[in-house]
């Protein structure tokens, strides 16, 4: 009876034992020593009305199995079994027969029943409280993610639309944007959300573009692996990269080449910083846009912004060149970073930022948005 009282009572932090536990174990303390002063102590007259009080006993029992815990519960079985020692030590109480063997086979066999099962109870309940815990925390995680998605897609549809002048351009646009962010979930769905390695995001975000086989993509840097968020965000940043490189840039040609490096570098701070350039090489020299489109927005200002970190982009005479800097903490796997969340549930669009996008998409596209409308007449009718 003492020994899982001791092992249950050295498994708790001490930390965690603070008022608020002692108000709720204090009470199932309390009625265990009542019902053994009253149904076992030598302090009152055994009389025949006070052996069935033993049977009391139970209520403590099933009070720490069912609503407390293991430790309260072996705890209560041992302020239990004291009192009954003590009683039958003393000549008193229900267990108390003529011979000594005969009292001490009574009070093995109560000590076992109210051991055993309460303990069995108690691991049963703690157990099924655990996955409950559990389970109810993959919901919240389920549902915060969630939203967090359908922040990020609302957010994503919004600015393709803004840069877009029909529905005919933004569908593709919009469609190519969205599997590359299904592939990189994808990837950290592989490795159970703890992150993805930035070789393997490369890979993955690049495939679409070139042949794997060839040497058009070149990569270098250590073994490196992004929070979830840091590789939503980089991923959205290559996939611009790529897609730019295929149409104008380096991808474009068959001797293009496209050398992505990483590394980790000490800041000004204390802190390193993640520096990852993405560099093209290419036959025919690149021209410098006169206006920036959405790709333009994401890797120079949405990416960076969201790592709380900075982009440059330059047209140099042989390709483009981008580089972002990124301290590692809003970066790297294991992080402080990595522990917040993605993005709160607040940053789900509410009703008036979604009436908002509706005018919006309205105005720039009034003849779909009319032929949506009339539709969802006819069919609410």
């Amino acid at each position: 009876m003492i020994t899982p009282a001791i092992v249950l009572w050295s498994r708790t932090a001490r930390p965690s034992f603070q008022r608020q536990e002692l108000l709720q174990s204090g009470p199932v303390y309390a009625s265990a020593i009542a019902v053994g002063l009253i149904a076992f102590s030598p302090l009152f007259e055994d009389t025949p009305a006070r052996a069935p009080l033993a049977f009391l006993a139970a209520l403590p029992l099933i009070w720490a199995a069912l609503w407390r815990n293991r430790r309260d519960t072996a705890t209560t079985a041992l302020l239990l079994c004291f009192f009954a020692v003590w009683g039958t030590i003393s000549n008193s109480g229900p267990f108390v027969r003529g011979s000594l063997n005969d009292s001490f086979l009574l009070l093995l066999a109560f000590m076992i029943s109210v051991a055993v099962p309460s303990l069995a109870l108690g691991a049963e309940v703690t157990v099924r409280k655990r996955h409950e815990e559990h389970v109810d925390f993959i919901m919240h995680e389920l549902s915060h993610r969630s939203k967090n998605l359908l922040s990020i897609v609302q957010s994503m549809a919004n600015q393709v639309a803004r840069n877009s002048d029909s529905f005919e351009s933004f569908f593709p646009a919009f469609g190519t944007r969205l599997r590359a962010f299904a592939e990189t979930h994808d990837l950290l769905v592989g490795g159970d959300w703890r992150g993805a390695d930035i070789r393997e995001l490369v890979r993955v975000q690049l495939r679409p573009f070139h042949d794997l086989s060839e040497r058009s993509v070149v990569t270098d840097g250590p073994e490196l692996t992004l929070s979830p968020k840091a590789a939503e965000q980089i991923g959205l940043a290559l996939h611009e990269l790529g897609t730019n490189a295929a149409k104008h840039g380096a991808l474009a040609s068959a001797s293009g080449i496209v050398r992505i490096t990483w590394r980790l570098e000490q800041s000004e701070g204390e802190e390193q910083q993640l520096r990852l350039t993405w560099k093209e090489v290419a036959d025919a020299p690149v021209a410098n846009p006169n206006r920036g489109g959405f790709g333009t927005l994401v890797i120079t200002r949405i990416v960076p912004a969201s790592l709380l970190g900075t982009a440059s982009l330059e047209f140099e005479p042989d390709g483009v060149r981008w580089v972002l800097l990124a301290p590692s903490s809003r970066v790297l796997t294991g992080s402080p970073a990595d522990v917040e969340t993605m993005g709160s549930a607040d940053a789900l669009p509410g009703s008036a930022e979604v009436m908002h996008l509706q005018r919006a998409f309205a105005a720039r596209f009034p003849k779909t948005a009319a032929s949506w409308e009339r539709r969802s007449r006819i069919e609410s009718r």
